[in-house]
């Protein structure tokens, strides 16, 4: 015969079943209001995220803190869950959480005797402002979680709020999956639990960095598009990748090279594709951290070869042949095979698509797309198209023929774009129609191969 608690529990949760929807309704209300929050508060609110407790979880908790006993009815039980909604506001630092917690001060009325106080935008929304912050867990860490109700007819819906920086919300995803779900694994819990503050203070330490860097590149560029200019952010990685990679070069070969030109075009790259227009710098930041963290702690054998499989096939002529190029000698000149082994390594680790990547980069550095795609504007389109193919592609042959890793460093990239720059102008004066410039494809391939060499000469 089962035992009358289990009775209780699933008359519990068959209730919970039949208002189910209006507890999705109260997320969705909640949500929206919270939102509407993000988006005129002045603290760095990253995202709001939102949950209503599964029946599963319903289950444990009516379980574990033993509401069979405590609860005549299955109504009172539902009454008495404070977090049948789950709400986290997530910012992007620990300060912030604080600042975030005493920000809501704004948007509710004076707490009443019981400590809720009324939403002013929504008298339906009402929050525990008595409760005493941050909150001990029972992991003995601190936590701004704040109880609330929601009124939906003549029910108020229990829902929990918390507030928490990138580094706590990961830190929660850490517990929940590893600790949590995996406690029969547990075989020495004091030194588990040394070693998950020992993590979670590092986390810490984490986020006071990202904070620190944060906080510089707003100094530095207000109006950049990630809150950090070009120059700062360079540097900070360029830093970073030089120190490591001569470090894991050592461990690798015994002996290391300069690698301060690559990682500042290596920095370049990361710029471009991950940061300059992400619309969450702050999580790519982390993610980028993450990589040179795990990349820290692995091998990396400069002796193995890289093996490009190829999975598609680039559009651009420049692309095609630029890249072919570096495959060509990646595994042959060991400054190039040192490059490319950082690149995938920084990258997805598929070698081809690497490659393609990183060259479409160097093309749109060398020939700015706006810009080229407005040369030879007076001829007809036919021709202006096949002018612009036939110049891009030469510059690609001549800056594979000249056969030197300097063209990828950033000072000799700026010189063969001006001069790129230069000799695009001079052909728009010279010629009248493709025809011309293809009477004379021969000598301007020369003039290409002789001009990039000559830009890159003395540094080989």
């Amino acid at each position: 015969m089962e035992l009358d608690l289990f009775q209780f529990i699933d008359e519990t949760i068959e209730l919970y079943d039949l208002h189910k929807a209006g507890f999705e309704y109260a997320e969705s209300v909640l949500c929206q209001f919270f939102e509407h929050l993000k988006a005129q508060s002045s603290t760095d609110i990253v995202a709001v995220h939102s949950r209503v407790k599964s029946r599963d979880s319903l289950r444990e908790k009516l379980l574990r803190n033993k509401f069979y006993l405590q609860c005549k009815e299955p109504i009172d039980a539902i009454n008495s869950l404070s977090d049948i909604v789950g709400i986290t506001l997530e910012c992007r630092f620990i300060r912030n959480e604080a600042e975030l917690y005493h920000g809501l001060m704004r948007d509710f009325s004076e707490p009443n005797e019981d400590g809720y106080a009324i939403c002013l935008q929504n008298p339906d929304i009402l929050l525990n402002l008595g409760m005493p912050q941050p909150q001990l867990q029972r992991n003995g860490f601190a936590i701004y979680r704040l109880d609330g109700k929601y009124r939906f007819n003549d029910l108020y819906i229990g829902f929990e709020l918390q507030i928490k920086s990138l580094v706590h919300r990961f830190w929660s995803e850490i517990e929940h999956e590893v600790v949590y779900k995996n406690q029969e694994m547990v075989r020495n819990a004091r030194f588990m639990k040394q070693m998950l503050s020992s993590i979670r203070d590092s986390l810490d330490v984490v986020d006071h960095q990202l904070e620190t860097v944060y906080t510089e590149m707003m100094m530095e560029s207000r109006e950049a598009e990630i809150g950090m200019d070009e120059r700062t952010f360079k540097s900070m990685v360029s830093s970073s990748l030089n120190e490591l990679f001569i470090r894991k070069m050592k461990e690798s070969v015994g002996f290391s090279t300069s690698f301060k030109n690559d990682s500042e075009m290596l920095a370049q790259y990361i710029y471009i594709t991950n940061f300059l227009y992400s619309s969450n710098p702050e999580v790519k930041m982390v993610e980028f951290l993450e990589t040179l963290h795990q990349l820290a702690v692995s091998k990396i054998d400069f002796r193995v070869k890289l093996v490009p499989n190829r999975t598609i096939e680039p559009k651009n002529e420049f692309v095609r042949v630029l890249s072919e190029y570096y495959i060509s000698v990646m595994n042959v000149d060991f400054e190039w095979h040192a490059f490319f082994m950082i690149l995938t390594c920084l990258e997805s680790g598929n070698v081809y698509e690497d490659i393609l990547r990183f060259t479409s980069v160097v093309h749109t550095l060398l020939i700015q797309p706006q810009w080229y795609s407005e040369r030879f504007a007076f001829w007809n389109k036919e021709d202006a198209a096949k002018a612009r193919q036939f110049y891009e592609t030469a510059f690609a042959k001549a800056l594979a023929e000249s056969d030197n890793i300097h063209m990828i460093h950033e000072t000799y990239l700026l010189k063969l774009m001006n001069w790129f720059w230069a000799m695009i102008s001079n052909a728009e004066e010279t010629y009248n129609c493709y025809d011309d410039i293809e009477a004379a494809s021969e000598q301007i391939e020369s003039l290409f191969v002789r001009n990039v060499r000559g830009i890159l000469k003395n540094e080989r």
